[in-house]
């Protein structure tokens, strides 16, 4: 059976990352995602902001703090965000990101963002080559977040992580589970959850199911 375009895409983006560092068009290759940024300058003294009316060709690739006014979107995984997640992101584990490119504005900066910087890099370069030129990677990671004045909170209600059974029954693209099946919590959105489970094909996909 030939493999799905999505499945492809999400396999090349984990060769892309395989040693943790960023693609060939980076122009640095960024540590591994541990620990957090070294200290940077007070606001204002010694870095440059990018503003979020930049044209496409003018963002780098990189950015050391949130392009104002960009959609943030973090990639971790949803154990990660037990840690907190900047306020009003998007939150797309980095193998749910070719399945779900229609709920990225493709004439909006993107702001991507992992652990400290590694996944995020080779993320944002992926997302240019799909037609995406305003997505750039936050070199540092999550803990950068908060140089551009941004909260990070721990997401409310059932913790992002968290092993739960998805019933059989449950429609996933157009196909009904035959069976229950375990999947992993990426948010809670009011009385549902969003979450990762693997279809039938082995494919990474998300679901909504109700809480409880």
């Amino acid at each position: 059976m030939a493999e799905r375009p999505r499945g492809l895409v999400g396999r090349v983006l984990r060769r892309l990352l395989g040693a943790g560092g960023a693609p060939p068009a980076a122009p640095r290759s960024p540590a591994p995602d541990a620990g957090p940024p070294p200290q940077r300058p007070p606001s204002g003294e010694g870095r440059a902001v990018v503003p979020a009316s930049a044209a496409a060709d003018e963002l780098p690739l990189e950015v050391e703090e949130p392009v104002p006014g960009s959609l943030l979107v973090d990639v971790r995984e949803p154990g990660e965000y037990a840690t907190g997640v900047a306020e009003g992101a998007l939150l797309l584990p980095m193998d749910l990101v070719p399945h779900h490119l229609d709920r990225l504005p493709p004439d909006r900066v993107l702001t991507v963002y992992c652990a400290a910087g590694a996944r995020s890099a080779g993320v944002a370069h992926w997302l240019r080559e799909q037609g995406f030129p305003r997505a750039v990677s936050l070199a540092g990671g999550v803990s950068a977040v908060r140089y551009g004045g941004i909260a990070v909170r721990v997401p409310p209600g059932v913790v992002p992580g968290t092993r739960v059974r998805v019933p059989g029954g449950t429609v996933v693209d157009g196909v009904t589970l035959g069976g229950d099946t375990d999947g992993e919590v990426i948010e809670q959105v009011g009385e549902r959850l969003r979450v990762r489970i693997h279809d039938a094909n082995g494919y990474q996909v998300e679901v909504e199911v109700g809480v409880g």
